[in-house]
């Protein structure tokens, strides 16, 4: 197939080019004379495909990165015809986004692990920001996305981003015809289009502002949905379509019928800036559209918040508001059992994040029968019986340090046991010297004891104690086991 640009008629041969995408109005080709260009070609091209596009290539929007070699709006940079008499305007030629991956991806714990594991929350924020920024030139030049979602915004590991599907917005020409975006994710819908036919709606920037404090709500919570919540009412909890009409928000500073997510961060986690602007959208935007944040607002209050991130001492890849006291992220990991999902390098770099948590619980044992039961029984060493409630503490505290004095100083256990072998006998030779008017044996005949003969006979006793302990040490320790 032989294509002709619109801008110069070069003519484009894609019978051999490599298909790279597809959709449901047509597929994406590379374009083999320029790896930095992408072709999307319609199934079924239709008159009102060739207005539209006439439209966005004559007027394009302002790209914030283009002087730095990126195109945050993937819009056409010309249009393809075919070649004859009867040329027609079958698809067009776009900036070409290689080594990305959805938005999905970064506010998806799981998969930022997976695609991203070094992502911080700073580059959640940039990567916010960014898409605010990508959205604030097309308000200005009167276009909106209208099907605004997590499927077309892509991001890189640098949290550059790009808005693609680019021919699905809605576009008003210069003579105001306006092609309408005739699609919509409903997470994603305000709540004043909820439920409408948007084929036929003229959608406003305001639409967009909702589906934009959606994104950013995610990128910032961990994934979760503003609107996602537990149910404290009676029935069956209402779908997020119908808590984003009646604006239950669960966050909403008045109480509801809605509490967060038990999983979810705590909403106090974002900048106090950003809470606020989430409040604007949700609960006074709710019926008063005007009310929202608009894309400039969002970029210039994500600037602060990521100006004031502090770096946790413990884990330098978390960051945490200067708002708070301590690091949230490591008060997370241990709620989640030790899965932590801003894992420090050394453990992107060994592999460690991505092993499971340790389980929670252990599995319980087989059931055993009589006879393993009789068996175990007799096989378990007979527990002694305690004669004192805290002796059983006392020896656990006593044991260990004696065997360690005895690993590792053998001299001074010896010098222990002959001390106290001496002080024993010593001590019953000088009682019954006192008790006794004359002894005859043992060591030698004594009669008439007195207080120093006693004291004498203690000091041999020690002599004596101290030879029979290390006698008995000695063959203790050679003595084969």
């Amino acid at each position: 197939m032989q294509l002709q640009r619109h801008s110069n008629q070069s003519i484009l041969n894609f019978e051999n080019s490599q298909q790279i995408g597809s959709g449901g109005e047509g597929a994406i080709y590379a374009v083999a004379p320029d790896a930095r260009l992408a072709a999307k070609i319609y199934h079924k091209p239709t008159p009102e495909h060739e207005k539209k596009l006439l439209a966005m290539f004559r007027n394009p929007p302002e790209d914030p990165m283009r002087s730095h070699g990126h195109a945050s709006i993937a819009w056409p940079v010309d249009l393809l015809r075919t070649t004859g008499e009867r040329s027609r305007v079958v698809g067009f030629l776009m900036p070409r986004v290689p080594d990305m991956f959805s938005v999905i991806d970064l506010f998806v714990p799981k998969s930022r692990l997976e695609k991203c594991p070094l992502f911080t929350y700073q580059y959640l924020h940039r990567a916010a920001r960014n898409i605010a920024a990508a959205l604030a030139p097309l308000h200005a030049r009167g276009y909106v996305v209208g099907d605004i979602n997590e499927s077309n915004i892509l991001v890189s590991t640098s949290a550059l981003v790009s808005l693609v599907d680019t021919d699905s917005f809605q576009v008003r020409d210069s003579n105001g015809a306006v092609f309408r975006c005739s699609v919509g994710k409903a997470e994603f819908t305000p709540p004043e289009l909820q439920g409408k036919s948007l084929r036929d709606v003229d959608r406003v920037p305001a639409h967009d502002l909702f589906g934009l404090a959606v994104l950013v709500f995610q990128l910032l919570m961990e994934g979760t949905h503003p609107f996602a919540g537990q149910y404290q009412g009676a029935g069956d909890p209402p779908s997020i379509v119908s808590r984003i009409q009646q604006g239950s928000f669960p966050y909403s500073a008045a109480p509801g019928q809605y509490i967060p997510p038990p999983i979810a961060p705590d909403i106090t986690m974002p900048d106090p800036g950003i809470l606020d602007l989430f409040r604007r959208c949700f609960e006074h935007g709710h019926t008063s559209p005007g009310k929202r944040p608009t894309a400039t607002e969002w970029q210039e209050a994500l600037d602060r918040a990521e100006a004031r991130l502090k770096r946790c001492r413990r884990n330098t890849q978390h960051r945490y508001g200067g708002h708070l006291k301590s690091c949230p992220w490591c008060a997370r990991a241990e709620l989640l059992g030790g899965r932590d999902y801003y894992p420090s390098q050394r453990s992107v770099q060994g592999g460690v994040h991505l092993a499971p948590p340790p389980p929670k619980q252990t599995a319980l044992p087989p059931v055993q029968t009589t006879a393993a039961r009789t068996a175990v029984k007799r096989a378990a060493p007979r527990a002694r019986r305690k004669s004192k409630r805290g002796q059983g503490r006392i020896a656990a505290w006593f044991g260990p340090k004696w065997n360690s004095l005895v690993r590792s100083h053998p001299i001074a256990h010896v010098s222990i046991c002959a001390a106290a072998g001496a002080v024993f006998l010593g001590g019953i030779r000088f009682a019954l010297g006192q008790t006794v008017a004359s002894m005859h044996g043992w060591i030698s005949p004594v009669s008439g004891l007195n207080h120093r003969a006693a004291v004498g006979l203690g000091v041999a006793s020690l002599v004596i104690g101290s030879a029979g302990s290390a006698g008995a040490w000695y063959a203790l320790r050679t003595r084969r086991p």
